[in-house]
């Protein structure tokens, strides 16, 4: 696989899991939130959206953080040289 393959790959899922990462924050935070009110009616259950509690939603938001988290890594070990160089070059303008 070339190499500006794998920089395109490696760009469009940090993209679609940076998306999940807020479409899922916003889930928790406005749709789902923290209070007593998360109760259906009558307090016979929790309420869900798209048939995931606010615990699922919470549970998924930490696994896709974890997952972007590792692609990000790779994502720095394959820029390592070009971050160097453009660390250098700056340093060497400011000086």
């Amino acid at each position: 696989m070339r190499k500006v393959t794998i920089h395109y790959v490696l760009f469009i899922v940090m993209l679609v899991l940076g998306l999940f990462q807020a479409l899922s924050g916003f889930i928790m935070w406005f749709i789902l939130p923290r209070s007593g009110l998360g109760r259906g009616a009558g307090g016979s259950g929790d309420v869900t959206f798209w048939a995931l509690s606010r615990h699922n939603w919470a549970d998924l938001h930490d696994w896709v953080a974890v997952v972007l988290m590792v692609v990000v890594i790779i994502h720095i070990i394959l820029h390592w040289k070009w971050i160097v160089r453009m660390t250098r070059s700056y340093l060497k303008g400011a000086s």
